[in-house]
């Protein structure tokens, strides 16, 4: 099978897929509600929502904005799924429900402070596992590999939220309370949405140090883990040993032959973790009162704001389909074996 064809097909099945996951969605979330209540419309719960805010004049716009996007005067089957689809396949989710803005405004104001954190602690992790995942490799056995793998372990086991909160009550309350010192700040004042000068920005990198750190301490583990496993099972194929016998050094066995077959794995976990890039953790957010696109969402959900609910689901969906699409696309390259393997 040629490339462009295999590209092709998987971009037809992803989509199909993505439009499969926005439907259940809709079954779940909207319809089930009413087929459990006997077919009573009225349990439809973004209907309940708006019959909550309806004698509030303060929610008049988004009840007019809601009917408008989704239909609600029209049958819920097939009328409002259509409605749905086309609302999701063209970003225009509405209006939020309780701060009265439309929903891809409130997302676009947030996506930098989740971008400016989790992309870093993406990042970097995965860069961090795979240059300590090779040492370690490379010192299987040995001291220097025992140690690298204890602390992968204890930074795999350990949970974020809770390295985060070491670090606040180590660098930033004790230092305070002991010497008047202040290292880092205390999650009381959150950087504000929109950063308009310079000084504003430092501040801004300053309160995100103590995530930072937290975050890189917590998440670097498993990749180190996981890459030298990787790397010390392709070790042991015969290919490596035949490398090695006909007189190649370790350094150049390893980069010739080794890594290039570590790259697929490593691509393919790579498509299933930036799309959290997105979503990132609702708990580092809530402890850190950091006003990202995750604790926006969390609290759309204890409020049942369905648009922001709604945007937030499909949109962390396509993310993971256009991820794991760039993923095929980068492995075909890399390794044409793949796509023959799959015809």
């Amino acid at each position: 099978m040629g490339a462009g064809r295999f590209i092709a097909k998987t971009g037809v099945r992803l989509l199909a897929t993505y439009i499969a996951v926005v439907i259940v969605y809709f079954i779940v979330v909207r319809v089930l509600p009413v087929l459990a209540a006997g077919g009573d419309v009225n349990a439809d719960p973004l209907l309940a929502a708006l019959r909550r805010t309806a004698e509030d004049p303060r929610f008049t716009f988004w009840i007019d904005e809601a009917i408008k996007t989704y239909g609600l005067d029209r049958p819920l089957i097939p009328d409002q799924l259509f409605r749905y689809l086309r609302s999701v396949l063209t970003f225009r989710y509405g209006v939020s429900v309780y701060t009265q803005q439309p929903v891809l405004d409130e997302i676009a104001v947030r996506l930098p402070y989740t971008l400016s954190f989790y992309t870093i602690t993406t990042i970097l992790p995965i860069v961090i596992g795979y240059y300590l995942g090779i040492i370690a490799a490379k010192h299987r056995g040995r001291p220097l590999d025992s140690a690298i793998i204890q602390i992968s372990v204890i930074s795999r086991t350990i949970p974020g939220w809770l390295i985060l909160l070491l670090i606040y009550y180590s660098l930033a309350y004790l230092p305070k309370i002991l010497w008047g010192i202040q290292i880092f700040p205390m999650p009381v004042r959150p950087p504000e949405i929109g950063i308009r000068d310079w000084e504003q920005f430092k501040y801004l990198l300053w309160y995100m140090s103590p995530m930072l750190m937290a975050a890189l301490i917590a998440w670097s583990g498993g990749w180190i883990y996981y890459i030298r496993q990787l790397v010390v099972s392709e070790m042991g194929q015969d290919y490596y040993t035949t490398a090695l016998a006909k007189g190649l050094d370790e350094r150049t066995a390893l980069s010739k032959h080794v890594i290039p077959n570590v790259r697929p794995p490593l691509v393919m976990s790579l498509a299933y973790t930036i799309p959290d890039i997105f979503g990132g953790a609702i708990i580092f957010e809530i402890i850190c009162n950091w006003p990202g696109i995750a604790s926006f969402s969390y609290v759309a959900l204890q409020t049942w704001d369905f648009p922001v609910m709604s945007a937030f689901f499909t949109i962390s969906a396509l993310l993971n389909v256009v991820s794991l699409f760039v993923a095929e696309v980068i492995l075909v390259m890399i390794d044409p074996r793949i796509r023959v393997g799959r015809t």
